[in-house]
């Protein structure tokens, strides 16, 4: 486990050992809590996937639900978006589960689970991976850095000069998480060439869907019909071909947008109501891009800024948080704990701060 994950998981064991949890459970149950997942996998991992924070264990996701089902109210996006709409209260404890990307472990591995505690979600599609169009473009750098023979490789970009050492899987790893900030600075009709330039002088080809890896592979249509008509799951868009936002120009962000939004309407004959922003800080949407979601009859959507749901959350603004790690992260962050301890701290260096 990564140091960052075994720092996640430590915190929120000492939050729930600590009853923290409990207390905000109580303290906090108007609030709402979104929870964010991309993909499952079987085990823990494929070795030819250098990032695997995208794709959960099925057994922890399976643990995290029964959470979720015994202490807490998890409720469809489109009721959120109603309660706050109408002004009205949300369920105690209320939780959105979400899953961002459309991979085809959402319909394989979690969709099973889902129904067993009977559980809605929102997944959040990109359409062209859906379509069999496009792999995402993240998927392409990881593969690339994964499967390249060379042990080091000089790489400029943004100005800067980066050496990505590639001798061993860590090595590989450190060098995916060191060029991913640098990739998700370029302009969106940069990017796609910068990609292919690595690929190039990495020596790899371009992968072709079937050779994704297992994790890594798309929903169907038909998936996603067949989902939608169970009656747990409801789809989201989540772009066209998956750029940041706010690196398009207005004619692209248009294009992402409305694209994914007919793709969706077209396949299963219904109107998305919910968006959620391709990486999601703060940065990476603008105001024009909620201009154009709203034209395009999106009333909800997410980004990847943490965040508890109050009654004066901006619907298309609305936070979440990341996969939980562990049982525990998740009882920390659904019950308000992270919250809680945060204001805490918050409170106590402004109390410093006048003495």
């Amino acid at each position: 486990m990564p140091p960052i994950f075994q720092s996640r998981a430590i915190k929120a064991a000492a939050l729930v050992g600590s009853g923290l949890a409990s207390f905000s459970h109580t303290r906090r149950a108007a609030e709402a809590t979104i929870l964010t997942f991309h993909g499952l996998c079987e085990n823990t991992g494929d070795p030819g996937i250098l990032d695997w924070s995208l794709h959960l264990p099925m057994e922890m996701f399976r643990r995290i639900c029964a959470l979720l089902a015994d202490g807490y109210r998890v409720i469809p996006l489109v009721d959120l978006i109603e309660a706050q709409n109408k002004r009205q209260s949300l369920p105690p404890n209320a939780v959105v589960i979400t899953f961002d990307d459309g991979y085809k472990s959402n319909f394989k591995l979690a969709h099973p689970i889902l129904k067993k505690f009977d559980l809605p979600a929102t997944i959040f599609v990109t359409t062209g991976f859906i379509d069999g169009e496009e792999l995402l473009w993240f998927q392409r750098v990881d593969l690339a850095l994964g499967r390249a023979r060379k042990e080091t490789i000089e790489w400029k970009i943004n100005g800067r000069k980066l050496r990505l050492l590639l001798g061993t899987r860590a090595l590989r790893q450190q060098s995916l998480m060191q060029l991913m900030p640098e990739m998700k600075q370029l302009p969106d009709a940069d990017l796609l060439g910068e990609v292919g330039r690595l690929e190039q002088a990495l020596g790899v080809d371009t992968p072709l869907p079937p050779d994704l890896p297992a994790p890594m592979r798309p929903l169907t249509w038909e998936m996603i019909r067949e989902m939608k008509a169970g009656g747990l799951v409801e789809i989201g868009g989540h772009t066209h071909t998956h750029p940041i936002l706010s690196q398009c120009d207005p004619t692209a962000m248009r294009a992402e947008i409305f694209t994914c939004r007919d793709r969706i309407r077209a396949e299963t004959g219904a109107q998305p109501v919910s968006f959620a922003y391709p990486n999601g800080r703060e940065e990476d949407y603008t105001h024009g891009t909620m201009l154009l979601l709203r034209e395009a009859g999106f009333q909800c959507a997410c980004s990847m800024v943490n965040g508890r749901v109050g009654e004066e959350a901006p619907l298309l603004q609305l936070p979440r948080y990341g996969s939980p790690e562990s049982v525990w992260e998740a009882e920390a962050t659904a019950s308000g704990a992270f919250e809680t301890l945060k204001e805490w701290r918050q409170s106590c260096l402004k109390a410093m701060s006048l003495i």
